[in-house]
């Protein structure tokens, strides 16, 4: 059986060392060469996970000789299959990565999977319902546009303040309203909001008179 790879964009927060949250794959949306992943395309897989008998490595640019960390757990939403693991940053090749990752150097994480299960669609590609990953990649050009890094953690399991911020900021918060939260908690967002609302009005009232 052969080896397809797949490859998702990823964002990654600045961090000093240690875990990382990602995308492996995304539901539903085609790719560059109209290939779909089906919802329960990695059910199995995910239930059968056990890194202590056989790790999910993640690799560089799909080189086995490049492993740079390992996936410890695999979930699913919505979206996708999200992956945390660990990169080598004792190591010099993972400390480098990751130095390129916070740089925005390196543009995706690539999955590396074999399947039997799938069918032709629509876009010209393949509708996979089942697959079997057998390595991951972080890539430098990625094939599927959906997926991202989402957060990086310390070893302590701190959360990195500039990962949160990107993710208020993709969730659609304002850079003000975001500042206001971290410098005076959910009281400093609130008077925020209750001073932007109060301009608003006094702007409407201006407004309202014809000169």
């Amino acid at each position: 059986m052969n080896l397809i790879t797949k490859s998702i964009d990823l964002e990654v927060a600045e961090s000093t060392d240690g875990k990382i949250s990602a995308y492996l794959t995304t539901f539903g949306n085609s790719d560059f060469v109209g290939d779909i992943m089906t919802e329960k395309c990695l059910d199995e897989f995910i239930e059968n996970f056990d890194p202590a008998n056989q790790k999910l490595h993640m690799l560089y640019e799909h080189d086995t000789k490049m492993v740079i960390g390992e996936w410890e757990t695999l979930t699913k939403d919505e979206t996708g299959v999200i992956g945390n693991g660990i990169i080598y940053t004792e190591t010099s090749l993972g400390k480098d990565v990751q130095a390129l990752m916070k740089r925005n150097a390196v543009g995706s994480v690539s999955i590396g999977f074999q399947s039997k299960d799938f069918v032709k669609n629509t876009s010209g590609g393949r509708t996979f319902n089942s697959i079997q990953l057998v390595e991951t990649s972080v890539v430098l050009k990625p094939a599927n546009p959906q997926a991202k890094i989402l957060s990086v953690k310390s070893e302590d399991g701190l959360i990195e303040t500039k990962a949160l911020k990107t993710l208020l900021r993709e969730a659609g918060m304002a850079r003000s309203e975001i500042e206001a939260l971290f410098n005076g908690g959910f009281t400093g967002l609130k008077n925020l909001r209750e001073t932007e609302s109060n301009c608003e009005n006094i702007l409407a009232t201006l407004k309202s008179f014809k000169l």
